[in-house]
């Protein structure tokens, strides 16, 4: 090999490094104006979603649970119930089904009462 070639070196890019409190807020902000922005603009709103969606993975953060629902398993668009989606609570089954109108698919979430609040509700 001859000494005068030189080799590539790959270096990443160095970012700052934010804490998680800033990361789940900076996510928080781009879903609740994601939330805000549906009715009028779809496409600025599944842009925030992706954003926000991007900073989570790439920071391994978890996404609060009431956002988490919001996006479909299959095609993972953000939702929002009444304008891209769908939502049926089933009584006998205990499940909540939420259908995509992107993919047509369903997502089907188990839900029941805890005893805790039914004693609660009684008292």
């Amino acid at each position: 090999m001859p000494e005068n070639t030189k080799r590539k070196r790959f270096h990443r890019n160095k970012t700052l490094a934010l804490s998680k409190k800033d990361v789940e807020h900076q996510v928080i902000q781009l879903l609740e104006k994601a939330d805000k922005i549906i009715q009028s603009d779809i496409d600025l709103a599944q842009n925030y979603a992706k954003q926000a969606k991007r900073i989570q993975m790439k920071t391994r953060a978890k996404f609060p649970p009431q956002w988490k629902k919001r996006f479909c398993k299959h095609c993972k668009s953000f939702l929002h119930p009444g304008i891209n989606c769908r939502v049926r609570l089933s009584s006998s089954n205990k499940r909540l089904a939420i259908k995509c109108f992107h993919c047509n698919q369903y997502s089907r979430i188990p839900y029941h009462n805890k005893e805790g609040n039914s004693e609660r509700i009684n008292q």
